[in-house]
């Protein structure tokens, strides 16, 4: 059985939508809106495999199959020039940590499969942008074992990664 269907079989009460993925109980806000497709709400599995409930490990938001490839996504409800760096690369090592441990439980093989990286944040202003006028960058995340990490925008998110997953939807 593929790693989706045992996901499927096991984490099928963690399925959440993109508004419910991307929602800032900060803001009381969500950075998508869609409420189609559902997909799987990573913190959610962490609280549920959480063994030690003194130190719950940091994770993205929202694990998404397709095929080979895993999308581990974390949604920022801020701009690019306010994501903290060392807390992503938490949700990062922490996520990868936790999915291994689970892939290993599972009887997969993490190795067998493209692990995918994506920090969706507002889109900036014109006059906000500060840094650089690249679109992406890397947080310095690519040491953690995935195959590619992509930081873009939630414009960029609806129109190019949900192409990558084949499915053509609005955010």
């Amino acid at each position: 059985m593929s790693a989706e269907g045992k996901f499927q079989a096991k984490y099928s009460d963690c399925l959440e939508n993109f508004k419910e993925l991307s929602y800032d109980d900060k803001n009381n806000e969500s950075l998508c809106q869609n409420t189609v497709y559902k997909y799987y709400n990573f913190d959610k599995i962490v609280k549920k495999e959480d063994k030690d409930s003194g130190h719950r490990p940091a994770s993205p938001d929202a694990l998404i199959f397709k095929g080979k490839i895993i999308y581990c996504v974390e949604f920022k409800n801020s701009f690019k020039e306010s994501v903290r760096v060392k807390g992503i690369q938490n949700k990062l090592q922490d996520g990868y940590h936790v999915l291994s441990g689970i892939f290993t439980e599972l009887k997969l093989k993490i190795t067998d499969y493209e692990l995918i990286f994506c920090v969706v944040h507002k889109v900036n202003k014109p006059n906000r942008e500060r840094r650089s006028t690249e679109n992406s960058y890397s947080f310095s995340l690519k040491k953690y074992g995935f195959n590619e990490v992509i930081t873009n925008d939630v414009s960029f998110f609806r129109q190019q990664f949900i192409e990558k997953i084949g499915q053509n939807l609005s955010c």
